[in-house]
């Protein structure tokens, strides 16, 4: 087999890849810099491969570096065909996505309604093609004064309002235009909540618009950055969150003024946690040499982004909020059964972000405890007990492990 640079960790030239997770980081490496794949693994399974990119969202990406070497490396024809397929719908899906949100921007434009798209709308743009950041839904905030206006326009465009929410109402279209529009950046409790408490005050309107903004360079990165920490911190996070990390810092990180951007960052104690993301995401897409300590570090880190997915797991999700909630305290038997009773029968201000009639009739507490566990139990009986296995089945090591790995990362810093 001929030798390679392996992306998946940090430049080394090897004779191939040690396996498919590693070769899934070279197959986006290689296609997000437009270049062929290299040697696949001598064993490979491309089902497992394939099963993975789509676990992280990204297989339409891989067709890129696939394309031209796919017969080469013997790749199994369905296999492919899953591939091409998802490369197809991506390119349909980003199109429609494209021409509608500019359509919904026109109109929200035309009734004076204040608004910024974030997140993937505005990522997909640095791309080498767009359809490589695929969306599941179109994020947009608005001015929350503007809701009775935002629903008449949706209704005016053919939307039907799915679910409304505190933080976001989400609208839906035939084929599958879904759309999350947020009243605030951030929920009420929310770490980050009271820094983007004053978000206009952070954006400017875009050129040739009264009413549609944007952030600058370096606010739309930290808020990307906060968006990334959010799910890291939760339930784990994918390559595909890193990988935009590594495109945006391609685009802009000699426009950027990283004073701004780090003094920013540290007062929300996001500064080192920053520049560890940064650096794997050089790791992993830029082909960047590392040895030592940090090469074990990346590794680690980049084993629990690769066992993520794209948005997390319902383990990952209950290990770290465990290790955070007992920290202090020993993690034997006693404090899983606590954790696992308030799991299911969370204080009354938890209560209230997903019951807003709680507010004002707090008595009514055990009545949605018991709605709560009816409608888990009839409705998300899965998820439900996944979460309560993944209380009882996590040990003192991997909570151990998992608090040690957020810290070394960044996160959890005390004033």
């Amino acid at each position: 087999m001929t030798e390679v640079k392996n992306m998946a960790t940090g430049g080394v030239h090897m004779k191939g890849f040690k396996d498919e997770k590693q070769y899934l980081i070279h197959l986006i490496s290689q296609a997000i810099n437009e270049k062929k794949a290299g040697n696949p693994p001598k064993n490979i399974k491309w089902e497992k491969l394939y099963n993975l990119a789509c676990y992280h969202k990204v297989s339409n990406i891989i067709y890129y570096s696939l394309k031209d070497v796919k017969d080469e490396y013997k790749m199994p024809e369905d296999i492919w065909q899953k591939i091409y397929g998802d490369y197809k719908k991506g390119v349909a899906k980003e199109a429609v996505q494209h021409v509608m949100t500019e359509m919904i921007l026109e109109e929200y434009e035309k009734s004076r309604i204040e608004c910024i798209p974030l997140k993937g709308y505005v990522l997909k743009g640095f791309y080498p093609k767009p359809d490589m950041r695929t969306m599941g839904d179109i994020d947009i905030f608005y001015n929350e004064k503007k809701t009775l206006e935002v629903r008449q326009v949706m209704k005016n465009m053919g939307f039907k309002i799915v679910k409304v929410e505190d933080k976001h109402d989400k609208y839906y279209k035939k084929p599958f235009m879904t759309l999350e529009l947020h009243k605030s950046l951030m929920g009420r409790a929310e770490p980050y909540a009271s820094y983007y408490k004053d978000v206009w005050n952070k954006m400017k309107t875009r050129d040739n618009s009264q009413y549609i903004y944007e952030f600058s360079k370096e606010d739309f990165y930290i808020f990307l950055l906060v968006h990334f920490t959010k799910h890291f911190e939760n339930s784990g996070t994918g390559v595909r969150s890193v990988l935009d990390i590594w495109v945006y810092n391609k685009k802009f990180y000699n426009e950027m003024d990283w004073d701004y951007i780090k003094d920013e960052l540290k007062k929300i104690k996001l500064d080192e946690f920053e520049e560890n993301i940064r650096g794997l995401s050089e790791f992993w897409f830029d082909n960047k040499m590392v040895e030592g300590k940090k090469r074990e570090f990346y590794n680690l880190l980049g084993e629990y982004i690769l066992s993520s997915g794209v948005y997390g797991t319902v383990k990952n999700s209950v290990m770290v909020a465990m290790g955070k909630k007992f920290e202090e305290k020993s993690h034997g038997k006693k404090s899983k059964y606590i954790y696992g009773f308030r799991m299911i029968f969370p204080g009354l201000e938890g209560m209230k972000k997903r019951f807003n009639i709680l507010n004002r009739f707090p008595f009514l507490l055990p009545v949605f405890w018991v709605f709560r566990l009816v409608r888990g139990i009839l409705f998300r009986r899965e998820r439900a007990f996944r979460s309560v296995e993944s209380v009882y089945s996590a040990s003192d090591k991997e909570l151990a492990e998992i608090l040690d790995l957020h810290k070394k990362a960044g996160l959890y810093k005390k004033a």
